[in-house]
């Protein structure tokens, strides 16, 4: 079987000689997504979408030890189910078809542990909770406190990418204040889906908030929200634009923690 996550590993291992890279896969919890089987399609191989899940995850297992062994020390899983079970539309949606929220709940936080199974303990893995990224569009909408205990708690993951480039859309910091030892809050301050470039001064009062719910700054990162194009038409930002933000995450990130 082809691993192109591992390709990818072993050309940045030569390349980057020694520096650090991050591969990523998209997040276990996202193949149960209620929408994804399909009567008609999906029961030709699978009888239940559990069976169709617990097989996703044998296979992505397969693919992050094929890169981890081209030379990966860094793995994310990107776009879980959260987001989804946050937003009242999509609440809705799900229940209409027969879904309990919580039974949602349980089977994601389940599918994003068992990912992690038999990933060695000197690679960093992390969870970007994203809420879609089509230009300039999002999917998912609602603060994350229903299920920040659970996730930021007890998910074994070394760092939680979440977007908080919008507080309106995306909910408060309150969620941080149950991030589990050991762990980082990769705070998604600065927007890739809009062109208006954020004040620093702004960006530095947000992680102060953030740091006294997390137990101090050490605990904390900044990121921008997202990826700059999830897809090939890419986000309504110029690339110009793109590079200013980018900058501007590296000089907040020596101001605030030291350039060493």
């Amino acid at each position: 079987m082809d691993s192109p996550a591992a390709r990818e590993a072993a050309f940045l291992t030569e390349v980057t000689q020694g520096h650090p890279f991050k591969v990523t896969f998209p997040a276990a919890s996202i193949f149960g997504h209620p929408f994804t089987y399909k009567v008609g399609t999906t029961d030709r191989g699978y009888g239940s979408l559990e069976e169709f899940v617990e097989h996703a995850i044998v296979i992505e297992r397969s693919l992050v030890a094929d890169a981890i062994d081209a030379g990966a020390r860094y793995v994310q899983f990107d776009f879980p189910l959260y987001p989804y079970l946050v937003d009242p539309t999509w609440i809705e949606r799900f229940e209409e078809r027969g879904n309990r929220i919580g039974d949602l709940v349980e089977r994601a936080l389940a599918a994003d542990r068992a990912v992690l199974e038999g990933i060695p303990d000197d690679v960093t893995t992390a969870l970007h909770i994203c809420r879609g990224n089509y230009r300039s569009s999002w999917m998912c909408e609602g603060s994350l406190e229903p299920v920040a205990e659970r996730v930021f708690g007890t998910l074994p993951y070394d760092a939680f990418l979440v977007e908080w480039d919008d507080l309106g859309r995306d909910g408060g910091f309150d969620p941080v204040r149950y991030l589990r030892p050991g762990s980082v809050m990769v705070m998604g301050l600065v927007a890739t889906k809009s062109g208006g470039l954020e004040d620093e001064d702004e960006l530095v009062r947000k992680l102060d908030q953030a740091a006294t719910l997390a137990g101090g700054m050490g605990r904390l990162a900044l990121s921008p929200q997202c990826g700059f194009a999830s897809v090939m038409v890419g986000n309504q930002i110029t690339e110009d634009v793109q590079w200013r933000k980018l900058e501007l995450v590296g000089r907040l990130a020596d101001r605030v923690w030291g350039s060493d």
